[in-house]
């Protein structure tokens, strides 16, 4: 413990009311040890407030690069999983040919499942789905006057 110093000091008159209100509450044992323990807290959070200057642009930079790097990754990813689609759909418009209005009927359907499933589709599912009965029962209906679904055409915009 460091050696006390006695020293004066100036305060206003209400402030040193505050003061004795506290130390008579019994959250202090005096004036003195009061404002060691008030010059210790603001010296203590003034030095604080210095790091901060210096930390909070660094955590920043930090978290700005990992969020970079995550986009970065993700990315990448979704051009992978986007040209292996495209495949798909050479492959598939290579074996079979699709009337216009299934295939809108078949992309209605997907997007209904996607949002259904939150995007976690299930291949076993997809398997067991009767597509040929979906296309022949479009093909067996007549044509709509309006499209009752809402537009899905934001999901093929650049």
């Amino acid at each position: 413990m460091d050696k006390k110093i006695r020293t004066g000091i100036c305060i206003s008159n209400s402030l040193l009311q505050e003061c004795d209100a506290y130390i008579k509450a019994g959250n202090a044992e005096n004036r003195s040890a009061l404002i060691e323990d008030a010059l210790r807290l603001f010296l203590a959070s003034r030095e604080l407030k210095d790091k901060q200057e210096l930390l909070v642009p660094e955590l920043a930079k930090c978290i700005a690069e990992a969020s970079d790097e995550g986009f970065t990754k993700i990315s990448k990813g979704l051009f992978r999983y986007a040209v292996e689609v495209e495949m798909i759909i050479m492959i598939l418009s290579n074996l079979t040919d699709i009337p216009e209005k299934v295939l809108k009927e078949y992309r209605k359907e997907a997007v209904r499942n996607v949002r259904r499933t939150k995007g976690k589709l299930n291949l076993e599912e997809l398997i067991q789905r009767d597509n040929f009965g979906i296309a022949e029962k479009i093909l067996e209906r007549p044509e709509p006057q309006e499209d009752p679904l809402p537009d899905d055409s934001w999901m093929y915009e650049a």
